[in-house]
């Protein structure tokens, strides 16, 4: 599950640099087409004056040029320094036979003249020539801007754009992780419900499956009632072992942690766990415990319900791979100023595929390993919590061991 959301974090981040790049390049190209397509005057004041002959009121433009302008759409003409017009082109109706102030000219040369866009070009005699677009549809606006303050933008614009797409990448990832933790939450709250809807039914099964066991002299009805029993017990540490798996998994559990003194609490774990046990399982069993007399009272800071079912699923593991009976031990001691905490059995062990596999940091629960390896996945997860280092080996026995070390 960690790892399919891993890939969707993946998959987002590079759709987002993708888009951000897609951007870019727009943004490229609509400025190149800007570029190429800014200049809407058609005509330029060069070509004109380059093929005008004539001076002083007697101008006469090129026919070939002619032909350019009004094809182009476009008008023009020149006015001398009194404001007199002395040489047109396609003007329009409405702006002819007119003299010009300084007034005039200084209002078409920034905005409309008659709302014509037009632009004014300074001839060699100290006349003005006039260029302008018929039925334009451009706006014509004079923007200015501080030289200073256009070099600033330049340059935080970069800076500006990089906090942007850093936000919009936080951003994607704060919902992104939002979304799945409600997800998480909502999943765990399931697999709580479902635990709870189970234990009840359950705990009737177990019920009256011992009080046959007590009950009935039938040694026929007594063996079914035994296996209902014990796969009874097995549902329950299944149901338990899930529900502690998805919390540790989802980090939805609030597991608190305080001193707890080893000896005694590892004396009282074992205890609970040979009392559940029948005198059948009893007797195939041996239950061996040592604790080093340094770490005699000695505290740790664990969480108590984490590590109890961290120990009890070895116990249990090493009870359900060994059938026919084993001894099963479990040790604390110190080594080089370490605490190590070793379950072992000498039972038949685990072949070196499987202890591989767990041992790996990526380990996840696979169906092939049955409970076997779920059990196991919430020992490893227990250890991670507490940030012990765990490894899970075959001891010189021949069985199964699991050492943790703090």
């Amino acid at each position: 599950m960690r790892i399919r959301g891993e890939r969707r974090l993946q998959f987002i981040i590079i759709i987002l640099f993708c888009a951000i790049g897609i951007l870019f390049i727009d943004l490229i190209i609509y400025g190149i087409i800007e570029h190429e397509s800014s200049d809407v005057y058609k005509t330029s004041a060069g070509e004109i004056m380059n093929n005008m002959t004539g001076d002083k009121g007697n101008f006469s433009l090129s026919v070939e040029e002619s032909v350019k302008l009004h094809s182009n759409n476009e008008f023009a003409f020149i006015i001398d320094k009194e404001g007199k017009t002395v040489w047109s082109e396609n003007l329009p109706s409405v702006l002819k036979n007119r003299q010009y102030t300084l007034q005039d000219v200084a209002k078409f040369s920034r905005y409309y003249l008659e709302d014509y866009p037009v632009r004014t070009y300074v001839v060699d005699d100290g006349g003005l020539l006039i260029i302008g677009k018929l039925n334009s549809r451009i706006w014509k606006y004079t923007l200015e801007y501080d030289v200073n303050n256009l070099l600033l933008f330049i340059k935080i614009t970069p800076l500006v754009l990089s906090v942007n797409i850093i936000l919009l990448i936080f951003i994607s990832l704060k919902l992104y992780k939002a979304k799945q933790r409600r997800r998480e939450e909502e999943r765990v709250e399931w697999i709580a419900g479902v635990s709870h809807d189970i234990r009840t039914p359950l705990a009737i099964i177990l019920g009256n499956a011992q009080m046959i066991l007590n009950e009935s002299r039938d040694d026929r009805i007594k063996n079914k009632a035994e296996i209902i029993d014990k796969q009874g017990v097995r549902i329950r540490a299944l149901v338990e072992n899930l529900n502690l798996s998805s919390k540790l998994d989802f980090g939805t559990g609030r597991f608190i942690k305080k001193q707890v003194q080893m000896s005694v609490f590892i004396r009282k774990i074992l205890t609970n766990i040979i009392n559940t046990l029948d005198e059948d399982t009893v007797s195939k069993f041996e239950f061996d415990l040592n604790i080093e007399e340094s770490l005699q009272g000695k505290t740790f800071l664990i969480n108590e319900e984490l590590v109890e079912r961290a120990i009890i699923n070895l116990v249990n593991n090493s009870m359900k791979y060994n059938e026919e009976g084993c001894t099963i031990s479990i040790n604390l001691n110190e080594n080089n100023k370490n605490t190590v905490l070793e379950i072992k059995d000498n039972g038949q062990g685990a072949n070196r595929e499987f202890l591989q596999k767990i041992n790996k940091k990526s380990y996840a629960f696979e169906k092939s390993m049955g409970n076997h390896g779920l059990g196991l996945k919430i020992v490893k997860k227990v250890a991670g919590y507490h940030r012990w280092k765990i490894e899970f080996l075959k001891n010189e026995e021949g069985g199964f061991s699991c050492s943790m070390q703090w």
